[in-house]
């Protein structure tokens, strides 16, 4: 089922803002904008009762309360709640990148400590920040000096960082509403084609994603063989790229559909279930050659739902929206 109304509101830069608007038309509602053509900031009135809610780098969502979100925000966190609840997730080392408040914690994981652990690592390894996201720094490093590189990098924007297994395995999210799978689809990694003729790093960089998640120029082909920026892919040889499926940062997403597979539905609401939200969004991975099972990789507590808009389903949007009305007004 699709909704037929026009297309989304193109006068609020805030992505968020354009589908409460749409939402709040669609309950006869009446919104408004607190920060002009931004929409960062807005208002909904159903009458007597009014809520505001903050995009951006604050969340919209009412149907989440501080304490959940605030562990499905820390990904080392999430997967020491959803391992204790018998969740399946993917294993994974904390380190400090910058010894900043380290009297505040135990000794082990501080700088010196991830370049102890780097030294002895098997590469490659995914790295992320405890706390980013739309997929930035989450990066495959494939030796020790590159993982120091990634540790200066990193450090001047957050403070520590989650090392886990380099995976490559079907991808799913699952978005859960109010204790139902409300929709699903496969999540694709950014990718290019090669003509034999154009550098990897000059593919890469007419491929669209956010200024924000810039992709890397290096990846593997269907042999598993790894490209570098400088290397020219072979005529139809198709290269994936290290790094992560976020579609801010160039991946895709296939197969939309209501609900999801019972298998996926089950581990999310499990998932979402152990973290105490009302709404999230569960990445999974299917099995594959390194894995045993279905394996969480996060859990969002403020998930983008763009994939709904790119593919026309105002209808989803406008559920999502309602229910966070309510749960607002109250």
């Amino acid at each position: 089922m699709t909704d037929s109304l026009p297309s989304s509101p193109a006068n609020l830069i805030s992505a968020q803002a354009r589908y409460a608007q749409r939402a709040a038309e669609a309950c006869g509602y009446t919104f408004r904008s607190l920060d002009g053509a931004d929409g960062y900031l807005f208002e909904v009135r159903d009458g007597a009762r009014v809520a505001t809610f903050a995009a951006g780098a604050g969340t919209p969502y009412a149907l989440n309360d501080a304490r959940a979100a605030s562990i499905a925000r820390d990904k080392a966190f999430c997967a020491e709640v959803l391992r204790q609840a018998g969740v399946s997730v993917l294993p994974g080392e904390k380190f400090f990148v910058t010894k900043r408040w380290a009297e505040m914690r135990s000794p082990g994981r501080e700088p010196e400590d991830a370049l102890a652990y780097a030294a002895k690592a098997e590469y490659p390894v995914f790295c992320k920040p405890l706390s980013a996201s739309n997929g930035l720094y989450a990066e495959v490093i494939d030796s020790a000096e590159a993982f120091g590189e990634y540790m200066g990098r990193v450090s001047r924007e957050h403070f520590a960082i989650l090392v886990q297994p380099y995976v490559r395995a079907p991808e799913f999210r699952v978005f859960v509403l109010n204790g139902e799978a409300l929709f699903s689809y496969g999540k694709t990694l950014p990718s290019v084609r090669g003509d034999g003729q154009t550098t990897l790093e000059a593919l890469v960089s007419a491929l669209a994603r956010t200024p924000e998640a810039p992709l890397k120029p290096v990846g593997r082909d269907q042999d598993g063989k790894k490209i570098e920026a400088n290397d020219v892919p072979e005529k139809d040889a198709h290269v994936v790229l290290d790094g992560p499926a976020n579609r801010s940062a160039g991946g895709g997403a296939i197969d939309l559909r209501d609900g999801a597979a019972r298998v996926l539905a089950n581990i999310a609401l499990r998932a979402t279930q152990a973290i105490g939200l009302r709404l999230s969004a569960v990445d999974i991975f299917a099995g594959g050659p390194q894995l045993s099972e279905f394996t969480v990789i996060e859990v969002n507590s403020n998930p983008m739902i763009a994939t709904l808009e790119d593919n026309h389903r105002w209808d989803l949007i406008i559920e999502i929206w309602r229910a966070n009305f309510e749960a607002a007004f109250r």
